[in-house]
């Protein structure tokens, strides 16, 4: 085929695919959960308060008058929207993760935030089909997204627009409100609005970091060390985005993330929570010192229902047959080369003797960031960074009034989960498994059972494999476009590539890169952005070689005729 034909044609691909989310219902493929569960995952609440609930579906767009929740504007941020429309979970049918908190707070009722479906909730096209993949990375652009909803929220304000905010008052409060609520709505408002505005400028890092990513550390530690420990001077600018990693396996997982600092369920999603405004209090009077708007019990089943989650195997019957012969050949390459940093089936795991209840997790390997070669930032700017203690140095920190930016995260959060689940009046063993079993045994008679401590901050983590197509771009920071690329030397690494379209390139797994309207554009030698590193094996595959290891990771379980004959 003429080259002038095949770009056309995949160009075609990419509008149409992006075109398919509104209007082609989606595949799912089978990854253990059903249809119900499926949608309490999407819709369960776990605390987050972006916004005012009835306050969202009335704003109107900052330049328009054009509501902001209308499902194509939110759909063009990447958002999914709902399989079916509304429904009793999705009332007013928000996108996947967009979620309506519980507990209803004076003046602004109940709060709009998001849920871990949110940003682990992907789907891909392929010629003309549409994919749900449970788990994958969202390729949302939060950024844009977030800046978008400051802007609408100042647009609406009662100080810069009265006709907007006088339509927005006429939604909420309904038509004639009395000059008292309305005058209660105004301040409200304009509190809602200072607050929001100054956090969204936290949460704007110097360089855009597009669809499917977000410097998710950095977030959390303001989050924690600015907003709800009110410290000014803790601020540091989000600048280290990396991709949302996959869901599928992490409940068994040694240790997780993307440098392994986690490995408690309750006390990783609670920093989850409060990282997507959540709020804590860590020095106010006007409640119970860690206290959090964290809903600890729906944390748990969120955990519980990720754990029945199984990877999304190669659907042949959509994408393609596999390549038996090419497979195999894979298969020893991988087992060769690759097998020694990523654990696959059957999982090699730790120790029953090493958890308290007896339980083994499927072991990480963790590689220092100067070996792996990728880009350093991530890495640095929690090594290097540390934050004031203000009101709980004498509380938490045994008067330090300064300490390492990793002993406040994990100090805070854990200080925040004790003083959550103990109004939760949990067992000894409901408490264990609130934790994931993640403790130790007693060493002594008179000893405690202790946590499991994190390794080195500086190491990033190396799991397995399984469902890997379907979580493109690649490396922790999404800078390389497909898996052929990755497999490939770094000067031979696409320099800038395109972000946010969903067709699947089923040869070199990833999706398919080319300049777009609406695309993002990924430039690899900006800040935080390097493709570097990851050069493995020392001597670099062939093409034939490259394209062997690919048709093995399309689905690793697979066995072919070919494997099921040899000896």
């Amino acid at each position: 085929m003429h080259v002038n034909t095949l770009l056309f044609s995949a160009v075609m691909m990419l509008c149409w695919g992006n075109a398919l989310a509104q209007s082609v219902k989606p595949i799912f493929l089978d990854q253990g959960w059903s249809t119900g569960l499926r949608e309490k995952f999407y819709y369960t609440p776990q605390g987050s308060r972006l916004i005012p609930y009835t306050w969202f579906l009335s704003l109107e767009q900052a330049e328009s008058t054009n509501l902001f929740a209308d499902p194509l504007y939110l759909n063009s941020f990447g958002w999914l929207p709902p399989i079916d429309g509304p429904s009793s979970l999705n009332p007013d049918g928000l996108p996947v993760g967009f979620v309506r908190d519980t507990v209803d707070t004076p003046t602004t009722g109940k709060w709009l935030g998001f849920n871990c479906a949110a940003c682990h909730t992907g789907e891909l096209t392929f010629r003309g089909s549409r994919l749900r993949i449970d788990g994958a990375q969202s390729m949302a652009d939060l950024g844009s997204f977030l800046a978008a909803l400051s802007h609408a929220v100042n647009a609406n304000s009662p100080s810069s627009d009265n006709a907007k905010f006088s339509r927005f008052a006429a939604r909420v409060l309904g038509d004639n409100p009395s000059p008292k609520a309305l005058d209660v709505l105004s301040h409200s408002y304009l509190e809602f609005a200072t607050s929001f505005t100054g956090q969204i400028w936290m949460r704007t890092p110097p360089v855009a970091a597009g669809p499917g990513r977000v410097d998710a550390l950095t977030q959390t530690l303001n989050a924690l060390a600015v907003v709800n420990l009110g410290i000014p001077e803790n601020l540091r600018p989000p600048a280290a985005p990396t991709s949302y990693p996959f869901l599928w396996l992490t409940p068994k997982l040694e240790w997780v993330q993307w440098n392994p600092l986690a490995s408690d369920p309750i006390a990783r999603n609670t920093s989850e929570v409060l990282a997507v405004f959540g709020e804590a209090n860590f020095g106010r009077e006007t409640s119970a010192p860690f206290s959090s708007s964290v809903l600890f019990e729906n944390l748990y089943q969120l955990e519980q229902w990720i754990d029945r989650m199984t990877p999304p195997r190669w659907p042949e019957a959509t994408l393609g047959a596999i390549k038996e012969a090419r497979w195999e050949r894979g298969a020893q390459l991988f087992r060769r080369d690759c097998l020694n940093c990523h654990n696959m089936p059957p999982f090699d795991m730790t120790l029953k003797q090493e958890n308290i209840a007896g339980k083994q997790f499927i072991k990480i390997s963790r590689l220092n960031y100067k070996v792996a070669g990728t880009d350093p930032l991530y890495i640095q700017i929690l090594a290097g960074r540390s934050a004031g203690t203000g009101a709980l140095a004498s509380s938490l920190f045994r008067g330090q009034k300064t300490v390492p930016a990793a002993v406040f995260f994990m100090s805070t959060v854990r200080a925040t989960v004790e003083q959550g689940l103990s109004g939760l009046h949990l067992s000894d063993a409901e408490r264990m498994s609130y934790s994931g079993y993640r403790f130790r045994p007693a060493t002594g008679p008179d000893s405690k059972p202790q946590p499991y401590q994190p390794p080195s901050v500086t190491d990033l983590k190396a799991g397995p494999l399984l469902g890997i197509w379907a979580t493109g771009p690649y490396l922790h920071n999404g800078s390389v476009p497909n898996l052929y690329e990755l497999l490939s030397p770094p000067d031979k690494r696409s320099k800038v590539f395109w972000v946010g379209n969903r067709e699947l390139d089923t040869e070199k797994i990833g999706f398919v890169s080319l300049e777009a309207d609406g695309l993002f554009r990924f430039d690899t030698q900006l800040a935080g952005n390097s493709n570097s590193g990851h050069v493995y094996p020392a001597t670099p595959y062939n093409d034939e070689e490259r394209r062997d290891v690919i048709e093995y990771l399309k689905d690793p379980e697979f066995q072919s005729t070919v494997a099921k004959t040899t000896p």
